[in-house]
């Protein structure tokens, strides 16, 4: 989670009231804002990854004043009737532009650190190290309108790049300069880069990498463009809420201009500042929290979280939700803004009442009764992680069109969706142990998740069992023999049906059914899948669902 500095000084102007230590030893932690410091009036806090509307002092001091009560309710921003116009051509492998702009603003030296900062956090976290999205701040009154994201060969033009004082290409740029060292990875292997430039051709920026130096934001600006540039537009435009938003909270009063960017013959507005609405039911409020609080109350405390609230009917509240707010996805999320506003502290513990002794569920006493089978059958367990990546568990294996559930904010590349079975990580395994020699003999009991319409969260969790045999003399049949010693050790008649799967050689697949109903599969894998997982010898395996075969039993 980053750790955001912000001024007391520059918090106590935005907030417009005095701040003591007291106050920010208890509202802090009300927003899940955990202080690291306080030294010379700077407060060093740890912001939670959920809330980057709180990564700099603008936001913090909107949240505090409704906590403080000193302005409550949704933040209404200024939104100018007219728009100006962007033209959207970027390269292919980053192709979207967004924009916005903000006038009015009084800016200090402090505020404009505090700008920079956010953009860097956000860079850091919610894009990806600038891998999907970028951003650019730029003073207005150095462009020329309408702008221009379009697509130029590394050699084509020059510019003075932010900080520096010498005209650079952009592939000089990307081996001369910090920013350009740093990042050169995201384009430099492409034939042609982005640019952003202006109706006059001055350039603001070669995205993702940096800005020109002539276009840069001082204490004396007063109005900015900001651009986000990337490959997530909707990633793109969360990441534009939060900072076009945090910038007004400079203005005096703040206008919002927005943008038509026009792309592949459509047209998008940018920012979409539009509320969202939801509805709170009151019981379940009560239900997840277990305190008794009226309609009045949960409005107020809706309002001291800087959202709106008004009463449907006894059993329902209207919520508006401000669009920075890009955390707030279901009724937990406001329920707990409720709990954060009534103050955790106030809730009295209590004791749950005596239960049941505990026993081990089925459904791990069935998972420790497989794992002895196996290894008993020669085989070792291995566990890898829940976390995997699309290239792993559908490129690899020769699959397409199938949903994941993937992260919204991973931390890594190869950690960004649940695995939705457990082949691909047997695979990884004995790639990496290809060394010491064969047979390979692994297996894995494990959890995966796959998407699924029909539910609420969309999401089904399934324990699932996959083994696999590598070897260089290694056959369907030796499979074949492991699935038959699985079944048979719970008395379960079985039989297999041939199948046709990516991941499998055709003619060497089958399905396993039991009682009419498929289990799982097993079979050789296909040589191309081998080849993506760098493995030289042919494997055999199988994958069942434990849960299925749970039912079965049972």
């Amino acid at each position: 989670m980053p750790v955001i500095e912000v001024s007391l000084k520059d918090l106590e102007k935005l907030i417009g009231k005095p701040l003591n230590i007291d106050d920010i030893e208890k509202y802090l932690p009300m927003l899940k804002c955990e202080i690291e410091e306080i030294i010379d009036e700077t407060i060093a806090y740890e912001a939670t990854h959920d809330r980057p509307d709180l990564f700099s002092a603008e936001g913090l001091a909107r949240a505090l004043k409704g906590l403080l009560e000193i302005e409550i309710g949704l933040r209404k921003f200024n939104i100018a009737g007219k728009s100006e116009v962007g033209y959207c051509r970027g390269p292919e492998y980053r192709p979207y532009v967004l924009l916005a702009i903000v006038k009015n603003l009084n800016l200090n030296d402090e505020a404009v650190k505090q700008i920079m900062n956010l953009q860097e956090k956000l860079h850091i976290t919610y894009c990806r190290n600038r891998r999907k999205v970028s951003i650019g701040v730029y003073d207005l009154d150095t462009i020329k309108l309408p702008v221009y994201y379009e697509e130029i060969r590394p050699d084509e033009i020059k510019f003075v790049p932010l900080n520096e004082v010498v005209e650079m290409t952009p592939r000089e740029i990307l081996k001369r300069t910090e920013k350009g060292r740093t990042y050169a990875h995201l384009i430099e292997k492409y034939p042609v880069y982005p640019i952003l430039r202006d109706a006059e051709g001055k350039v603001l920026s070669l995205p993702p990498i940096i800005n020109s130096d002539d276009t840069k934001v001082t204490e004396k600006t007063k109005n900015v463009l900001i651009d986000v540039t990337g490959t997530d537009l909707r990633l793109m435009m969360d990441v534009l809420k939060i900072i076009t938003t945090s910038i007004a909270e400079r203005g005096q009063p703040e206008v919002i201009v927005p943008f038509r960017i026009v792309m592949n013959n459509k047209t998008v507005l940018s920012p979409d500042l539009s509320v969202n609405s939801m509805k709170l039911h009151v019981e379940y409020v009560k239900e997840l929290s277990g305190i008794e609080i009226t309609s009045n109350e949960l409005i107020h405390y809706l309002l001291k979280m800087r959202h709106d609230a008004r009463v449907i009917n006894e059993k329902e509240i209207g919520v508006k939700i401000a669009p920075y707010r890009v955390d707030v996805l279901h009724e937990v999320d406001l329920i707990e803004d409720i709990l954060m506003a009534y103050d955790y502290e106030r809730i009295d513990p209590e004791f749950l009442p005596p239960s049941h002794s505990g026993k081990i569920s089925p459904i791990e006493l069935l998972t420790r009764k497989i794992r002895e089978i196996m290894i008993g059958l020669g085989f070792q367990e291995v566990a890898s992680y829940m976390m995997s990546n699309p290239d792993t568990l559908l490129n690899k294996m020769r699959l397409e069109n199938i949903s994941l559930i993937e992260v919204e904010n991973p931390k890594m590349e190869k950690y960004t969706c649940l695995r939705n079975w457990l082949l691909p990580g047997l695979l990884e395994v004995i790639n990496f142990n290809r060394h010491l020699g064969l047979p390979i003999k692994v297996f894995e009991i494990g959890d995966v998740v796959i998407y699924d319409e029909t539910l609420e969260n969309k999401a089904k969790s399934e324990r699932h069992m996959a083994c696999a045999i590598a070897s260089e003399d290694v056959t369907m049949t030796d499979i074949m023999v492991i699935c038959k010693a699985l079944l048979m050790a719970f008395g379960l008649r079985y039989s297999l049906i041939k199948a046709s799967h990516p991941s499998f050689i055709e003619g060497r697949c089958a399905k396993i059914i039991v009682n009419r109903e498929e289990i799982g599969l097993l079979g050789e894998i296909h040589p191309e899948v081998l080849i993506n997982f760098g493995i030289d010898v042919p494997i055999a395996a199988l994958e069942i669902s434990v849960d299925l075969l749970k039912s079965l039993i049972s």
